[in-house]
């Protein structure tokens, strides 16, 4: 069992040298916390708490819920990534805008009630909780890190009976939830939900979707190595435009003609690569970038009933599910590079040694018919050869590449307390092989020594076998939730509680739930699995 003195010591001595570091360069504007009372009635019952708020040395907002009958256990929870700049009205992207947001969530949910709802049914179970809002947006593991030591001190100052603490986290929540737990030992146990992938691989990720997609589509896409000021930020602006017209374009090809869409005019590939449907040009961005096949519409192997039954699973469903996961994608490379550019002083990404003729593999015979052949595939990686000037590729400053390959990621796998990961097998945000990487990452350092064996469970979160619907025209019906198992969709509330359950038992007992109680605890979930030798495919910045 850890020391709880010691921790809290050494989480002292740390925010300490945090604050004796930088104190110098970043003027102070913390807030003392206040804390109000406030209750909640379930079922018929009054609960009452106390909720504390405040903001710390760095500028981040924190908030802290104390309940009136307490166990002593505190659940830490960390957001997912947000942007760092304002946004305008952009249609699909930022409908409504988007104003930098700073605000504090207290617990993880689909939408804010159901955040309340998962605060509430822990508070009424004795739990406190507590969350930063975080001091910098964007991808900022360093600075939460930071923001989360602060809360955990300003939390036992405030209530001395905390003896115990579980992290989890969201996404970069998760990452910045993962980095928390290995580098201080502050964190009694971490649940991290379809957590990101280190920055490197996250961000040639998804810039090796956006530089494929605008070398085929739109080459006047800048996408990366941006201007300095208000230049830069009309170009992104303007990438955001740009992107948008050609999906739209191709979506509506490919709706118009399934079996031979056209290519956007906004392509400068040579007429015989247009001979090609555009189709299968998405669907080879797809494969080598990573991005899954299946999305929340497509199975990648139901067809609607008539001539397009067979046809349509095996040649269309697979690109149109890369193209529905893929502009997340690419919205993510945009909105990441921008931000991450100014953060880090230069151009992030560098593709200028990728072999993406290499990628492909054995993809080349599973989507063949997707594809339109071999020679079809051939001819498209040939235009992609770095030694055609039609395929320009980028040129990272090293200095920001630094940035994102060093700095900016920070988990390396040394787990050392009971730690649980849930993912989606087809997430197009944090794709399944970024935990498979993280698995590997702890395999190796259970062998070297700075990991503990048996301190990981990964839980998985499926797609139904088949899941496409199709209206009485034969066309694709999206539906309203997105579906299980696909997109970067918050779990349902009564899997959150699962995972809470077993966060709260693991943080008690320094152990995690044996692989047939975890299983028992979904067993009315038929799309989460638990299985040991279950092996997605590693990211590819990750091979």
């Amino acid at each position: 069992m850890k020391n709880t003195k010691a921790r809290k010591s050494l989480a002292a001595l740390v925010v300490t040298a945090l604050v004796t570091t930088l104190a110098v360069a970043i003027p102070t504007s913390a807030q003392a916390t206040t804390c109000s009372k406030a209750s909640f009635t379930s079922a018929g019952k009054s609960v009452s708490y106390q909720k504390c708020t405040g903001t710390d040395w760095q500028g981040a907002k924190y908030e802290i819920r104390m309940p009136s009958k307490f166990n002593g256990m505190l659940y830490l929870y960390n957001h997912g990534i947000r942007g760092n700049h304002n946004m305008p009205k952009i249609p699909v992207i930022r409908p409504n805008g988007y104003v930098v947001d700073m605000s504090v969530e207290i617990a993880p949910g689909r939408t804010a009630a159901d955040q309340e709802f998962i605060a509430q049914e822990l508070l009424k179970q004795g739990y406190a909780l507590a969350a930063s809002g975080i001091s910098t947006q964007g991808w900022s593991v360093p600075e939460a890190v930071n923001n989360n030591l602060e809360l955990i001190i300003e939390a036992r100052e405030t209530f001395p009976k905390i003896n115990k603490i579980v992290s989890w986290g969201d996404s970069l929540g998760g990452a910045i939830s993962q980095s928390l737990s290995e580098k201080y030992d502050v964190i009694d146990a971490a649940a991290n939900l379809h957590m990101a992938g280190s920055a490197d691989s996250q961000f040639t990720y998804a810039n090796d979707f956006l530089w494929l997609f605008k070398t085929f589509f739109d080459p006047t896409i800048k996408g990366n190595g941006y201007s300095s000021g208000s230049a830069g930020y009309a170009e992104y602006l303007g990438d955001v435009s740009k992107v948008l017209t050609a999906f739209g374009t191709i979506q509506a090809a490919i709706k118009a003609n399934p079996v031979a869409p056209t290519w956007p005019a906004s392509s400068k590939v040579p007429d015989t690569m247009k001979a090609i449907p555009v189709r299968s040009a998405v669907l080879l961005i797809g494969l080598l970038s990573g991005v899954p096949v299946q999305s929340s519409t497509y199975d990648a192997s139901t067809g609607p009933v008539g001539p397009l039954e067979t046809s349509f699973g095996l040649a269309i469903s697979p690109a149109l599910g890369v193209l529905e996961n893929g502009f997340t994608a690419a919205a993510t490379a945009l909105i990441g590079n921008y931000d991450a550019e100014v953060k880090c002083g230069g151009t992030i990404y560098d593709n200028t040694a990728t072999d993406y003729a290499a990628r492909l593999g054995d993809n080349g015979d599973i989507f063949a018919a997707g594809l339109t052949g071999k020679a079809s595939a051939a001819g498209m990686l040939a235009y992609l050869n770095k030694l055609n000037p039609a395929a320009p590729r980028v040129k990272g400053t090293p200095a920001a590449v630094n940035c994102i390959k060093n700095e900016q990621s920070a988990y390396s796998g040394a787990v050392t307390i009971p730690t649980i990961t849930i993912s989606q097998t087809a997430d197009q945000v944090t794709p399944a092989g970024f935990i498979q990487k993280f698995k590997e990452l702890y395999e190796s350092n259970v062998a070297a020594g700075t990991a503990k064996k048996g301190m990981l469970l990964n839980i998985w979160n499926k797609p139904p076998d088949s899941y496409t619907k199709f209206d009485a025209t034969g066309s694709p019906i999206t539906p309203a939730i997105p579906t299980t198992g696909t997109s970067h969709f918050m779990y349902t509330n009564s899997d959150l509680l699962i995972i809470a359950k077993m966060l709260a038992n693991a943080g008690k007992t320094g152990k995690l739930p044996s692989v047939a109680t975890a299983k028992a605890a979904f067993k009315k979930n038929p799309n989460m699995f638990i299985d040991p030798d279950f092996k997605p495919e590693l990211m590819f910045a990750d091979r």
